[in-house]
């Protein structure tokens, strides 16, 4: 078990941004199942502790906790809705990522549910459809949509190989995933919809904004350094001792080994970088990609 575990650990520390958010929404379905189990096992119902989780479409009970704002985003009970959720997450993170970078996705996957979330809250307390319904809201759909369109708004021509149906440009997918939440707009998931519109709009934002050169998600990023922070366990103390002459002349210290890794790490991000001008041309590079170029060649490295 212990070593499951360890590589599990080993897995998320190494993993992109993407499988880090897919590691946490499963890690809290497991944990959330498992909680409503041994409280129905006492005889105690879960919806109260849920509501803690939810997002409620009653301002009433929003100002009551407030947080589920941002909770809801990672909330999954059941199955089939969180094994989708991961899977297009995998699908849209994978793509956002190949035009944008890690910190760019964790910022728009928060922004993307927060606009779900506000989408919910106002069209169930202004459509007098939904007036006097209370209703609540979970999971990464808003997400995972915003993700979609912000990398169909920036590449709409993206080709997209879908399974029986061929290969179609992205841009029609997205929008039929907008036209389908439309339609869906009176239907059983009528708050779903309008959360996966809400974070459609995100996308459509991220996007016409960076067109700009505005990055919406920079506001976001350092609350989650913040909140990454808090959760990042302290180091442990550490004992040192003074080596001797003859120590430090007979052993070759370990910081060249790091050195040589971290200028081997350089060039290949490098070398990735020079493959995709070569193919693509440099105006495909993201921002961040430039970036880093531009830091690269200022240091001394030369392309070859």
């Amino acid at each position: 078990m212990a070593s499951l575990w360890d590589n599990l650990r080993s897995k998320f520390k190494q993993g992109t941004i993407v499988t880090r958010l897919i590691f946490i929404n499963t890690g809290i379905f497991l944990v959330l199942k498992l909680t409503l189990v041994l409280l129905s096992l006492f005889k105690v119902q879960g919806d109260g502790f849920m509501h803690f989780l939810e997002m409620p479409s009653s301002f009433r009970q929003f100002l009551v906790a407030p947080w589920t704002a941002f909770t809801y985003m990672f909330v999954h009970l059941d199955l089939m809705h969180i094994l989708f959720n991961m899977l297009w997450l995998f699908f849209f993170g994978g793509m956002f990522l190949r035009w944008f970078n890690p910190r760019q996705l964790g910022g728009l996957y928060i922004i993307g549910g927060l606009f779900g979330a506000f989408f919910f809250a106002v069209f169930y307390n202004l459509l007098p459809a939904f007036q006097g319904v209370d209703a609540s809201l979970m999971g990464a759909s808003a997400s995972i949509l915003a993700l979609g369109i912000a990398v169909a708004f920036y590449r709409p021509d993206e080709p997209v190989p879908l399974f029986l149906l061929g290969t179609i440009k992205l841009k029609w997918l997205a929008i039929v995933m907008i036209v389908m939440d439309l339609l869906s707009l009176n239907g059983s998931n009528a708050g779903g919809s309008m959360a996966h519109l809400g974070g459609a709009v995100a996308g459509l934002v991220f996007g016409w904004t960076l067109r700009r050169n505005i990055d919406i998600t920079r506001w976001i990023n350092p609350f989650i350094d913040t909140i990454m922070t808090l959760l990042r366990p302290r180091p442990k103390m550490k004992v040192t001792y003074q080596r001797s002459k003859s120590e430090k002349t007979n052993k070759v210290p370990d910081v060249d080994q790091e050195y040589r890794d971290k200028k081997k790490a350089e060039m290949d991000r490098l070398d990735t970088i020079l493959d995709k001008i070569k193919k693509s041309g440099y105006d495909s590079l993201t921002a961040y990609e430039k970036q880093q170029l531009f830091e690269t060649s200022k240091n001394g490295h030369k392309p070859s």
